[in-house]
């Protein structure tokens, strides 16, 4: 999660892997040696590269629109597509040297000119104003660059763009299935760069278009039926709830596949990156619902209808994580690890979706504080810090809020902490359970990877 943090996690790691013979002496010495020096130096360059080639961008826009008056309009159309061209030229004679970083970032002030340049042609010839066009413009010019060039940064425009898109096309009411299928294919082209060329930015990104997307997808279905805040609530739970444990089951799911299909081809780097990353996202967002299930969603709507769960949506996302959750439970059931990875967030989507059954706060209460209960021993089991931070908080927040619902008796109190003991102890005595009763060998194989901190 954070540079020293991995650096401490490696040296505790390094000595483990020395005890056990997997990494000789000198082999590890060379490791800490490497990260001793890396700290952050051989990225500044580029860094303050990157903010120099927006800056540069920025300084020759507001030097025409400063002289807009005084230049021609022809000498503004030629200017624009000779910095396009000679751009362009530049960066594919960097990547021709090898000079990569410098080819992305002049790819990247190529985009910049020309997302500048849609501006200034569209104030010259007096366009209408339209948001949702300019960036879905923009955004076609970004993938253009983006895949062309393998640039990094033009994705970034890309993807900043189709997010622009997505909020600020039609009204819900407006929007057409071309544009949806569109949207799609944006996706598509976004999520496959990211993988081609791998970068935490363009995956977060990605995601965050992936969400985005989904989204304006359950907005509209829900606004076509028109049944209000309790039928839309239904959908959001149920299609947000599937798509976040699909995103956490993608990795384990791989990893078993190739476990007991030795014959399916490894998974490349940048695949393998993006499933850790969505892994990540989703936990996250699986999180976060199961608080609004106990906290938010009864505040809203009172009376949550359940027949939304069979709209298209919502359906898909749900039907599908549960597929999943049932074949992972099937393909490992002599690992324990993974059946606690797959158990915990089975009862995490049952939480998220027990405000469609019951009101009852009791009974949302103990099936939220189960649920973050289990994804905490699970971030644990796997020591992964960023789980372990998602997961605390979101017990921490159930916790305070159960605490002041129940602050007004001491009867309240009472059953509280009670079902909070016996949750607690309950867990720790099935994990103690596991624990005495496991095996090496059934903590062992591609199933049972740990998920990076």
């Amino acid at each position: 999660m954070f540079d020293w943090a991995y650096r401490k996690r490696l040296k505790d790691d390094l000595e483990d892997w020395v005890a056990k013979g997997w990494v000789s002496s000198s082999g590890a010495a060379s490791i800490l040696r490497d990260q001793e020096r890396e700290d952050g130096r051989s990225r500044l360059p580029m860094a303050l590269a990157g903010i120099g080639m927006i800056c540069v961008a920025l300084a020759l826009f507001a030097f025409i629109a400063a002289n807009w008056a005084v230049i021609p309009k022809t000498v503004k159309l030629v200017g624009i597509a000779g910095l396009l061209v000679a751009s362009h030229l530049a960066a594919a004679r960097a990547a021709t040297k090898g000079r990569k970083g410098i080819a992305d970032l002049l790819t990247g002030f190529a985009t910049l000119v020309f997302v500048g340049g849609m501006a200034l042609i569209g104030q010259m010839f007096h366009l209408p104003e339209d948001w949702a066009g300019g960036a879905f413009l923009v955004c076609i010019g970004a993938l253009a660059a983006a895949w062309f060039t393998g640039s990094k940064a033009s994705l970034t425009v890309a993807a900043v763009a189709a997010l622009t898109w997505q909020f600020s096309r039609a009204d819900l009411g407006e929007a057409t299935a071309v544009q949806d299928l569109i949207g799609l294919a944006i996706l598509t082209a976004v999520f496959a760069h990211a993988i081609f060329a791998p970068a935490r930015l363009s995956r977060w990104l990605a995601i965050s278009l992936l969400w985005v997307t989904f989204g304006r997808w359950l907005a509209e279905t829900a606004d076509l039926y028109s049944a209000g805040d309790g039928f839309a609530l239904a959908m959001s739970l149920a299609g947000a709830g599937g798509l976040a444990v699909l995103m956490v089951l993608i990795d384990p799911i791989a990893d078993l596949c190739v476990k007991w299909n030795s014959e399916l081809p490894a998974r490349s780097h940048g695949r393998w990156l993006m499933s850790r990353s969505l892994q990540d996202a989703g936990f996250l967002v699986l999180n976060a619902l199961v608080v609004a299930a106990l906290i938010v969603v009864p505040e809203l709507a009172s009376d949550v209808d359940g027949a939304a769960i069979w709209t298209v949506p919502a359906l898909v996302p749900l039907a599908a994580a549960v597929a999943l959750l049932v074949a992972g439970l099937l393909l490992s059931y002599k690992t324990a690890k993974a059946q606690a990875l797959f158990g915990a967030t089975g009862l995490a989507l049952l939480a998220v979706l027990m405000p469609v059954v019951t009101s009852n706060t009791l009974v949302l209460a103990a099936a939220s504080m189960s649920a973050l209960v289990g994804l905490c021993a699970l971030a644990t089991w796997f020591n992964n810090r960023y789980w372990m931070l998602c997961s605390y908080l979101g017990l921490t927040a159930v916790a305070l809020w159960l605490l002041q619902v129940t602050i007004g008796t001491l009867l309240g109190q009472s059953v509280f902490f009670l079902v909070a003991g016996v949750l607690l102890l309950g867990v720790a005595l099935w994990l103690a359970r596991v624990f005495r009763t496991g095996t090496p060998s059934a903590s062992a194989g591609s199933g049972e990877r740990e998920a990076p901190s």
